[in-house]
């Protein structure tokens, strides 16, 4: 059962666009450059896709932003930072 009635699944989703930025997130939140982001895609006229989320041993938590295409996840991971990383 999901969590959340309508919402795709973030495995589903890893499936479906296996090109993933993993990004840690900074203390206090991504701020002002969550909506730059959310703007990068915009302007590309791709839907803005996340992947499943995690906390590391230290606490730090990650985000997984997944990509169709190898290029645009590269351009995404140079505009923003980030590894490209394979399901973990």
């Amino acid at each position: 059962m999901s969590r959340y009635k309508g919402r795709t699944d973030s495995k589903e989703i890893e499936k479906a666009f296996p090109h993933i930025v993993e990004m840690i997130v900074p203390l206090g939140g991504f701020g002002k450059k969550l909506d730059d982001i959310y703007e990068w895609h915009s302007a590309r006229g791709i839907e803005a896709m996340r992947g499943h989320g995690w906390h590391d041993k230290s606490g730090r938590f990650y985000v997984r932003w997944c990509f169709s295409s190898l290029i645009t996840a590269r351009d995404f991971a140079r505009e923003f930072g980030g590894p490209i990383v394979k399901g973990r």
